[in-house]
């Protein structure tokens, strides 16, 4: 929302959009950052906020206007990149949650309750990369992100990438053999950061 207000008071040059900005940014600020150095994945429940350690968080740094601060924005993604990074994508829950499955397994009603708990997902990475580029513009960390996914290509959907993978090691392949948006991603990061994929 933040940055569409900011793209919004780009596009229209309108001090209506501007404030609106300003006051999400503040906003944003106050109720989402939480005293760990990161952000809650839910505010304002009737049980509280909730901080759960969980990746989306990742895109308040990975748009081109973040309502963060750098300390806070390095923070995210420092804290991401020790508790959610897998080499095949970031976690949807940090394996220290009791709530953690490490293992995307079983049937589907199995496999539904898993899938948030700590399976991980490659089409993340492509957020993780522009906001690690945005801390710390390191081309060649973001070009060995890939690395793994050259092996990868080459197992399950041969030629494509998969949906998911575990989140613990040795991070199987799991999910649909060949997801849009997993390639979609992974072919983003290759073409900016000039890493090769094959």
């Amino acid at each position: 929302w933040y940055n569409a207000l900011c793209l919004m008071s780009y596009w229209t040059h309108s001090d209506v959009y501007v404030d609106a900005a300003k006051l999400c940014k503040s906003s944003f600020r106050r109720k989402f950052v939480n005293k760990a150095g990161y952000l809650y994945d839910v505010i304002d429940t009737p049980n509280g906020n909730d901080s759960s350690l969980r990746p989306n968080q990742i895109i308040a740094v990975s748009l081109p206007h973040s309502p963060l601060t750098p300390r806070q924005q390095k923070s995210v993604v420092d804290i991401v990149q020790a508790k959610l990074l897998t080499p095949y994508g970031l976690r949807t829950l940090s394996p220290d949650d009791p709530s953690y499955s490490g293992h995307y397994r079983g049937g589907p009603e199995e496999r539904d309750r898993r899938y948030h708990q700590g399976t991980a997902w490659p089409w993340l990475l492509g957020q993780f990369a522009d906001a690690h580029y945005r801390v710390y513009g390191d081309k060649n960390f973001i070009a060995g992100l890939l690395i793994p996914f050259r092996k990868h290509l080459k197992e399950a959907g041969v030629g494509s990438i998969s949906e998911t993978f575990d989140g613990d090691a040795p991070h199987s392949p799991g999910g649909c053999i060949a997801q849009a948006w997993s390639v979609a991603e992974i072919l983003r990061i290759s073409e900016w950061s000039n890493g090769l994929m094959v």
